[in-house]
């Protein structure tokens, strides 16, 4: 199994050590947050994790049709790619804090369709049609690989028929595993594609600790925002349990977007355990608790067909859960 390592992007110089520290213990890829109002610009860290590595492969996780023009976008992961090669990639999704805390709403299925068509055209062929105008990248023509982070079917369907990889955050239990990849398999016929030949990242939420019961309350922020996120728009094809239903929007309703994922702040963390939801969510979206049961989730994920995992750590001290999933968790 390959491990990709979310990193929320702190001043450079700490950055550059968590991405050599991500190389040496063994991480295969590093995906940066974009989330202008609550992080650091996200293609400048991208070119820190590349300038401080040698082997992994790099990339915004995700960016989104609201706050940058496809051009703009294009010109930045080109620049990247010039500078690293292969190894700069390129996640886009809907959008999330990035866009709430803007006072906007996330794209739509047909806006991140029109995007990611946009995006390739401008790094492939220098020029496309966005939003019923002609833009232009004159100076790159090269391939960068385009990953689109999905959950819904609309959006699994669409990565399968268009991105070169996805990353899935639908959930990790079995069902959803399951109607995920049809879903893009579904999507890949229809465009005379295989789903062999798309990379498949599976997101997870990762706490790992001596103590459980600890690693599972210092993750209680990273799933409040899955369940955030992940059940936007719509419940339908989401396998929500009815009695989970109402909890869901509650939390959806009362979620602080400016604290989004942050593992020092109590409120969206809270939430989790006020309405039920702390054993439903780690089932679905985390890995968390002791180096064992860890190891055992993990080995469950592979019995289903899981070959690459995109761990989010909104824990306090990153490093030192980098070295002990290296060590304890990832080789053992």
């Amino acid at each position: 199994m390959k491990h990709g390592l979310v990193l929320t992007p702190p001043d450079p110089v700490t950055l550059g050590k968590w991405s050599n520290l991500a190389e040496e213990t063994g991480f295969d890829a590093i995906w940066v947050t974009d989330s202008q109002s609550l992080y650091r610009e996200v293609f400048a860290s991208v070119g820190v994790c590349l300038s401080s590595t040698r082997r992994i492969s790099c990339g915004p996780c995700v960016i989104n049709p609201i706050t940058r023009h496809p051009a703009v976008a294009a010109s930045a992961i080109a620049t990247l790619s010039e500078m690293h090669g292969e190894r700069a990639i390129l996640g886009l999704g809907s959008g999330d804090s990035a866009v709430l805390n803007l006072g906007m709403k996330p794209a739509r299925v047909e806006q991140v369709r029109s995007y990611l068509i946009a995006l390739r055209s401008l790094l492939e062929e220098g020029h496309a049609e966005y939003e019923g105008r002609t833009c232009i990248l004159n100076w790159f023509k090269r391939c960068v690989p385009l990953y689109l982070a999905a959950e819904g079917p609309r959006m699994l369907r669409l990565a399968g028929k268009l991105a070169d990889g996805v990353i899935i955050g639908s959930g990790l239990i079995p069902e959803i595993v399951h109607d995920s990849r049809a879903l893009i398999e579904e999507g890949a016929r229809t465009a005379g594609r295989r789903i062999e030949d798309i990379d498949l990242w599976w997101m997870a939420k990762v706490s790992v600790h001596q103590e459980g019961e600890r690693a599972r309350r210092e993750i209680r922020a990273g799933i409040a925002g899955s369940a955030h996120h992940v059940f936007n728009f719509t419940l339908e094809g989401k396998h929500v349990p009815p009695r989970i239903a109402r909890p869901i929007q509650e939390l959806r309703r009362r979620y602080v977007f400016n604290e989004h994922a942050m593992a020092e702040k109590e409120t969206n963390a809270a939430l989790v355990d006020e309405l039920g939801l702390r054993d439903f969510l780690l089932d679905r979206f985390a890995i968390a608790g002791t180096p064992e049961e860890c190891r055992a989730r993990l080995n469950a994920l592979e019995e289903m067909g899981i070959e690459k995992i995109r761990l989010t750590a909104h824990v306090p001290d990153r490093p030192a859960f980098m070295r002990l999933w290296s060590e304890e968790v990832m080789d053992s």
